[in-house]
């Protein structure tokens, strides 16, 4: 299937190539902005991405002075745990959860609050599946007081 996209923006340009921020105009399934890589010279490989341009739930809070208002908190909340619960039900554990790896959509026609996704699975697991990794799981500064001694590792 070919994907024809209208570039819009150059967001960045190194040796590795270029990324546009480019809308996709067919097939017409879901219209929504991605990024596209080009390398200039040479074979061409695109990889298209979506754009979150609202960042991660850190960013978010951070636009806040460090706190979201308490009436957006149990809808973004809701919105994490069905998401975790979809991961779940997959057969699959996050293992990094947090603010960073949780980005914000913006507002949708119709809306009066951002949607969030979770991302970031590099360090997700099967359940059920032995893990071979050793040692900690996730992101150390995040990990819980009961794993402490491994805390002042870092």
């Amino acid at each position: 299937m070919e994907v024809k996209v209208v570039k819009i923006n150059v967001l960045g340009k190194r040796s590795y190539g270029v990324v546009y921020l480019v809308k996709t105009v067919a097939p017409v399934y879901n219209q929504i902005y991605v990024l596209n890589v080009e390398r200039e010279q040479g074979m061409v490989y695109n990889m298209f991405l979506e754009y979150i341009p609202g960042g991660s739930l850190l960013n978010l809070m951070n636009r806040y002075g460090g706190k979201i208002p308490e009436r957006d908190v149990n809808c973004y909340t809701q919105m994490i745990l069905e998401g975790l619960l979809d991961i779940h039900e997959k057969g699959y554990i996050h293992s990094d959860l947090k603010l960073g790896n949780i980005v914000v959509f913006p507002l949708q026609h119709g809306t009066s609050l951002s949607t969030l996704k979770i991302t970031d699975f590099r360090l997700a697991k099967q359940q059920e599946i032995k893990d071979t990794r050793s040692g900690f799981r996730g992101t150390r500064y995040y990990m819980p007081p009961d794993r402490g001694e491994a805390r002042t590792n870092f």
